[in-house]
């Protein structure tokens, strides 16, 4: 335990002093803002553009949590996973997991230590772009009223803890940064493909990434969630064991 604390501090040190949390902090915010903007005048900016475009019907609410979820669960968490897939190389390359390991510093604590980090810092990302994205529609949209917003919100931070899962993963079985998020991408489109066969397709833990938008409009309700909620923690716990197994007997 004590291990652990000591490298939780020190894995938090070290990703405030190399601005990881700082880029994906501001990553997050931006997108958090931007999504009730983009949703709100982006008509109005193309059709100034070209003069002889005719505009769709006003912007909703809704528009701006749609540009949300598509922008977060894209380019946001793609931001996430580019920016920790050098969470073990640069251990391996630097060379201070052998000489912490030696000196008596439990394999799995490294792993869960990192784990954790990640995750705490994901959070604060992931709900501080929420909150600016809530702010700002209610101000663009004074006085509209939304069911599941906080819901389906809850559903897409999950996912979140799945990338990291699987991408801590994929930096204990490859030392080198790329092939760590090559791994990650490769497991995330296995499984999205999978999505795509109908009697899989309602299980799939992605369905928690796609049909956010049509939980708050009332197209789907909160029990389609639940087994892929469930699968979704499943999968993120056997990723973690077998992340914590492999770490145990990696050569260093």
């Amino acid at each position: 335990m004590n291990g652990y604390a000591a490298f939780l501090k020190k894995e938090l040190t070290e990703n405030m002093k190399n601005y990881r949390f700082l880029i994906l902090f501001a990553v997050f915010l931006i997108f958090g803002l931007a999504s009730p903007f983009l949703a709100k005048f982006m008509p109005e900016i193309l059709s100034a553009v070209a003069a002889d475009m005719q505009m769709g019907s006003a912007p909703v609410a809704l528009d701006a949590w749609e540009q949300f979820y598509k922008n977060i669960s894209s380019v946001g968490f793609s931001a996430f996973i580019i920016l920790f897939g050098s969470c073990m190389s640069s251990e391996y390359s630097k060379g201070t997991l052998v000489l912490l390991v030696t000196k008596g510093l439990p394999r799995r604590a490294v792993i869960f230590a990192k784990y954790t980090v990640a995750a705490i810092l994901m959070t604060a990302c992931y709900w501080a772009g929420f909150i600016a994205t809530y702010c700002y529609t209610a101000y663009l949209w004074p006085g509209t009223m939304l069911s599941h917003v906080f819901t389906a919100a809850f559903y897409l931070w999950l996912i979140g803890f799945l990338y990291l899962s699987i991408l801590l993963l994929g930096c204990v079985i490859f030392k080198q940064t790329f092939t760590s998020i090559l791994f990650t991408g490769g497991i995330v489109a296995v499984i999205s493909l999978l999505g795509i066969v109908d009697p899989l397709a309602r299980f799939n833990p992605f369905l928690l990434t796609s049909k956010n938008v049509d939980l708050i409009s009332g197209a789907a309700s909160v029990s389609e969630f639940l087994m892929p909620t469930v699968i979704s923690i499943a999968i993120t716990i056997i990723g973690l064991w077998f992340a914590t197994i492999l770490f145990d007997g990696k050569q260093l």
